[in-house]
């Protein structure tokens, strides 16, 4: 019988799809983080529920090849990253095995799966970070979350977003301290400054800081504005976002410009798009490009296509591809993000694409256009149900799906296959390294 806080010589036999060690203890399967496959180990048992436990580790006793040492200071106590302690091709065949797993087991689906696409420097990609501020022993902390907490781990250095950005934590820090702002306290639901959003352009090397903040006041403005743009000459547009509610979503729906305009510039499939604070825009536009070149070569286009872009945000897939078909369609529930991709569309002199604001399953079934090919790009939560009722009824002839969450893609790919349609191909995309988290784009055709 597996007791709790007991000590156990284990071996690993599996992993999970958050990338935890599997073993098992009498049969009673114990999850415990930063173990691999094949390791042997001595772990302890911290939690234990009915159908399984999670354990913590102790001692490695027999190390597996493919372990390497992480090079973050704060990898043990932040949730930011979970694989950095296998090396990059393991964490690439992680992927790609979860990919196939998740796929045959929660959607019956058996397809070819690719190899997952890597990238030559899996650090420094993230080109946005949201950066929470609170107080701990009375000192100003700032950086990111603990695992599974909402505790925050004070970072001197993060190796997967642009180092700049690391050095702009730890200056605010510094300021808020010196200025003696009020600081968020989540549990109290009292003080000023909830954190800070940074967005980074590869292409300008512009950066774009949003204060985010529970009230529209802001002390010491002048003195903020003049120390960040004096330290920090590429920082073009400085924005306070207004977030009053006691929740733990850091954004709130208002916001003023301090400096600057509310976009920073950057490009993608050589188009130049304009990201406001609260635009969607891929975070790893390094493998992004590598993702959309590979959707585009599954929609096999020709110029007389109509495409439809559901969940099409600024635009990015759709003017990507527009200049191979006839039209562009994009469909977009929120009015902001329609609003940049008209834009974007202006900007690129793109004017065979058009952008609807509405529910992509009732826009789509009100089109008098025949749709040719679909492409959807949703959160992850996956696809509505509504929406994947209307491509059946539709009958649209090919989709390409790129998705965030490979277990709702799954249960979306298992109601289409078993609704006219069959699932080609799937490649995933490393656009997340260091974590646990895959990008994929399937395509998927109607059966007469």
């Amino acid at each position: 019988m597996v007791e709790k806080n007991a000590y156990y010589e284990v071996k690993f036999t599996d992993l999970t799809h958050d990338a935890m060690g599997v073993c098992k203890i009498d049969g009673y399967p114990v999850f415990v983080k930063d173990a691999l496959k094949g390791e042997e180990a001595l772990i302890k048992v911290v939690k234990m529920n009915k159908n399984f436990g999670f354990g913590r580790l102790i001692e490695i006793r027999r190390e597996s090849p493919f372990r390497k040492l992480p090079i973050c200071e704060h990898y043990q106590v932040c949730g930011g990253c979970n694989t950095m302690h296998m090396n990059y091709d393991m964490q690439l065949a992680f992927k790609r095995h979860r990919t196939i797993e998740t796929l045959r087991k929660l959607g019956r689906v058996e397809t070819t799966v690719n190899e997952t696409v890597g990238m030559n420097n899996p650090y420094y990609y993230r080109n946005k970070a949201v950066l929470p501020f609170g107080k701990k022993g009375g000192k100003v902390v700032g950086g990111l979350y603990k695992l599974r907490s909402h505790d925050i781990v004070n970072i001197k250095r993060c190796h997967i977003f642009p180092k700049v950005f690391s050095d702009i934590v730890r200056f605010f820090r510094t300021l808020f301290t010196e200025l003696k702002m009020e600081i968020y306290d989540e549990v109290e639901h009292t003080g000023l400054i909830r954190g800070i959003m940074l967005r980074h352009s590869q292409s300008t090397d512009e950066i774009s800081l949003t204060l985010i903040t529970t009230s529209g006041k802001l002390p010491h403005k002048d003195i903020i504005l003049e120390r960040t743009l004096n330290r920090y000459p590429q920082v073009v547009s400085i924005v306070q976002n207004l977030n009053p509610d006691k929740t733990n979503v850091m954004l709130g729906q208002k916001a003023k410009v301090l400096h600057g305009k509310d976009v920073i510039e950057d490009t993608l499939m050589g188009l130049k798009f304009e990201i406001s604070h609260r635009s969607f825009f891929q975070v790893n536009p390094v493998q992004s490009e590598l993702l959309y070149k590979k959707a585009i070569e599954y929609a096999k286009l020709t110029e007389t296509d109509t495409v439809v872009d559901a969940y099409c945000g600024i635009g990015t897939i759709g003017l990507s591809l527009a200049h191979q078909v006839r039209e562009v369609i994009g469909i977009e529930v929120v009015k902001d993000a329609v609003k940049n991709a008209q834009q974007n569309a202006k900007i690129n002199n793109i004017k065979n694409a058009r952008f609807i604001v509405g529910e992509a399953e009732e826009e789509i079934a009100s089109l008098k256009e025949t749709i040719d090919v679909l492409f959807v790009d949703p959160p992850r939560k996956g696809v509505d149900k509504k929406l994947l009722e209307t491509i059946v009824k539709s009958k649209i002839p090919r989709v390409v799906y790129i998705s965030c969450n490979v277990s709702t893609l799954a249960r979306d790919l298992n109601f289409l296959q078993a609704n006219h349609y069959k699932v080609i191909e799937v490649t995933p995309y490393d656009m997340f390294p260091q974590t646990g988290h895959i990008e994929t784009v399937t395509l998927l055709e109607r059966t007469k």
